[in-house]
């Protein structure tokens, strides 16, 4: 869509070509955009390979083929009559995705605030889209000496330079990390904690296994207790201005 055209709210877009939408949650949701109720897009492809992904059908470099356009918009208008009034875009990794600027586009010239979910993994998109959206959440998973082992990814430099351009912006955002029981320690937080050191905000959310996690073994490791959540978020307020948990069992 091109730049500084008026765009009227919810004008059916009659293109027949496909949006980068890969599926939209059917209900808002109240904990995915920090004290907004919000509708969740998610976009397809990868480039991690996290075990323990709860998104596991969107896995994979291959980015699938998105809702149409007018699908999109009849969601979104149907959201917005029932007072929604902000969007997620996460996957996958939306950065992955090269409609990712006209799905951002278009969902604030039909009046949403926009939350991006990310991986940090591709700076050089983040930093096009950060003037763009409202709110930024990037997951910091591990301590960087472990990311390639746990999530196949190893260019350390990438996501350093995205946690920089995250820690600079002026708009809201959030670093977060899922704790797992077995893998997450006080050591893991201070090293996780001097690689964000200065952040304006930390989540940490509990791990919750699940039958169709893609490695069997983290079908089977235990929820995430409360204690350790807190436990590590002691730890992490020694880095991080606000610590916040989230998912507590």
């Amino acid at each position: 869509m091109e730049a500084g055209r008026p765009r009227p709210a919810f004008e059916m877009n009659a293109a027949t070509d496909n949006s980068p939408v890969f599926g939209i949650l059917q209900n808002a949701s109240m904990v995915d955009y920090p004290g907004r109720m919000a509708a969740v897009l998610f976009l397809s492809g990868c480039n991690f390979r996290c075990g323990f992904c709860h998104n596991a059908n969107l896995m994979g470099r291959v980015v699938m083929e998105g809702l149409s356009w007018a699908d999109v918009e009849a969601t979104c208008r149907k959201f917005r009559e029932n007072w929604v009034q902000s969007m997620v875009v996460t996957g996958g990794e939306p950065t992955l995705h090269p409609g990712i600027f006209e799905l951002v586009d278009r969902l604030k010239g039909w009046g949403f605030a926009v939350k991006l979910d990310t991986n940090g993994s591709r700076p050089e998109v983040l930093e096009e889209l950060l003037p763009q959206v409202d709110y930024v959440a990037m997951d910091v998973k591990f301590a960087p000496e472990e990311y390639e082992e746990r999530t196949g990814f190893g260019r350390i430099e990438a996501l350093s330079r995205s946690i920089d351009l995250i820690r600079g912006t002026s708009v809201g955002y959030e670093f977060r990390t899922t704790v797992i029981d077995a893998w997450h320690n006080e050591d893991k937080m201070r090293a996780i904690g001097e690689w964000v050191r200065g952040a304006r905000r930390h989540v940490l959310q509990g791990f919750v296994p699940h039958e169709n996690l893609p490695d069997p073994s983290c079908r089977v490791m235990k929820e995430t207790p409360s204690a350790t959540l807190h436990r590590l978020a002691d730890v992490l307020r020694g880095y991080v201005e606000q610590v916040d948990v989230r998912g507590e069992f």
